[in-house]
């Protein structure tokens, strides 16, 4: 089994360099890496239905789209992720993937379990969510951990408008969740440095450090992959959005239809004084998203409802 140490902290690298290993390499692997505030969202969500878009765009808090299934999770470097690559079946062992994180949890006097589907517990407290991913016979299990995490932009960035959109995908279930120095006084530089050692020694894992080449193949991946809106935002699956304000120029109710991150058709209903099919007509086929979104709009006004005003009502 190989080790490999990420060391960037770019959640678009890092799974770039999951992905790149998962194919490129043929042996097992065990990756330790963290990344900067993030939201990971899971392949088959619906990332506008997982977040609150206008605090992550406030906050820059870059949302990317990993290859396993389940929940979206929000990472900063107050967690530790890690990663197994094996050649085997073994799908929906979270039970086994775990046990080396729970025996180091031990060791440092924390008793921990598997509960319910992905989850491990301590005193009965989410510290870490897994998911796994599995192509022909070699399977992705990857878990985080959350050691010192900020708990309240946690809270803010996964907190989507239930009455904006109603979700065609996978939704996260919230659970109560706790970070691991909130039982004992640890550090995730320590916990990170103790863990990894911890597995080097009960696997007998060999360093492995990526040649100039592989390095910039996942730079590569990284870019024309995790870090474009057609995965991150376009994979969603189909979704309808809706959004209702009042502003001094009038009421506006709009109805969208996405698919794939783009919009398929639009409404727009209120007491404004001016025709709203202009502006649909130009919606249709637009990306879901902030930028383009403003191009469309730029200069569009619906009475006296100016630009800036109407892009609320589609975000």
């Amino acid at each position: 089994m190989l080790y490999i140490e990420s060391d960037c902290n770019r959640p678009q690298f890092n799974l770039a360099l999951e992905e790149f290993v998962f194919f490129q390499k043929k042996e097992e692997v065990f990756m330790l890496w963290q990344n900067t505030a993030s939201i990971i969202v899971g392949k088959n969500q619906n990332t506008m239905a997982e977040i609150d878009y206008a605090y992550v765009t406030k906050e820059k808090i870059p949302v990317v789209r990993r290859l396993s299934g389940g929940g979206a999770v929000y990472h900063d470097l107050g967690n530790l992720n890690y990663t197994y690559i094996v050649n085997r079946d073994a799908y929906g062992d979270y039970v086994g993937f775990t046990k080396l994180l729970r025996d180091y949890l031990a060791s440092l006097g924390l008793e921990a379990a598997v509960s319910g589907r992905n989850d491990v517990l301590v005193d009965g407290k989410k510290i870490s969510g897994n998911a796994q991913y599995m192509h022909h016979n070699r399977l992705l299990h990857h878990g985080c951990i959350l050691l010192g995490a900020d708990m309240t932009r946690l809270a803010k960035a996964l907190k989507p408008d239930e009455e904006k959109i109603r979700s065609k995908g996978v939704r996260s279930v919230s659970g109560r969740v706790a970070n691991i120095s909130d039982f004992i006084p640890i550090t995730a530089e320590a916990f990170r440095t103790g863990f990894g050692a911890y597995v080097k020694a009960h696997t007998k894992a060999v360093p492995y450090i990526l040649t100039k080449d592989e390095r910039q193949a996942v730079e590569k991946l990284e870019q024309e992959k995790y870090d474009t809106f057609a995965w991150n935002f376009g994979h969603s699956p189909k979704y309808a959005f809706h959004t209702k304000n009042r502003f001094v120029g009038g009421g506006v109710e709009v109805f969208l239809d996405i698919q794939e991150g783009i919009i398929r058709d639009a409404v727009i209903y209120g007491d404004y004084l001016d025709d709203a099919e202009s502006i649909c007509r130009k919606l249709r086929g637009v990306p879901h998203n902030a930028e383009a979104l403003k191009k469309v709009l730029s200069g569009v006004s619906l009475g006296t409802i100016h630009t800036e005003e109407l892009l609320r009502c589609f975000l």
